[in-house]
């Protein structure tokens, strides 16, 4: 079962950068996908699934610096979030690493959370800052 991974207007949050670095991060969970619908080798899974952790920690770390910059006032709450999803998406890929889980249900845990995140928790950071232009 393949899931629709496209860039949508419902996922900007209006802010140039973290838009941009959720266009990147979305692209590494397509190629998951596209691994998982073309049967690629599990050395190679594992290599993208690496590589969407290292993106989600380094997104995470600068989204972070962002909220730090402009003074949000949820940013302990946001943090711990990112630190949530980095934990789970650890278990996840040691699950699938382990043949506990397919990698196509890593694939939709991160599509559903990304997509949740974003158009949540990101919206709100997105209207923090576009308030502090007024």
């Amino acid at each position: 079962m393949a899931i629709d991974i496209r860039w949508d207007k419902r996922f900007e949050v209006g802010h140039l950068r973290i838009d941009h670095e959720h266009q990147v991060f979305l692209d590494l969970i397509r190629s998951v996908s596209q691994a998982s619908e073309t049967g690629e080798p599990k050395a190679w899974c594992m290599r993208l699934l690496n590589e969407v952790k290292k993106y989600a920690d380094f997104h995470f770390f600068s989204e972070e610096n962002i909220m730090l910059r402009t003074g949000y006032p949820d940013y302990p709450e946001h943090q711990q979030k990112h630190a949530e999803l980095l934990a789970l998406l650890d278990e996840r890929i040691h699950a699938y690493a382990t043949d506990r889980i397919s990698l196509e249900a890593v694939v939709v845990y991160m599509f559903d959370w990304f997509a949740m995140h974003t158009t949540k928790m990101d919206k709100k950071l997105g209207k923090y800052i576009d308030g502090l232009k007024e």
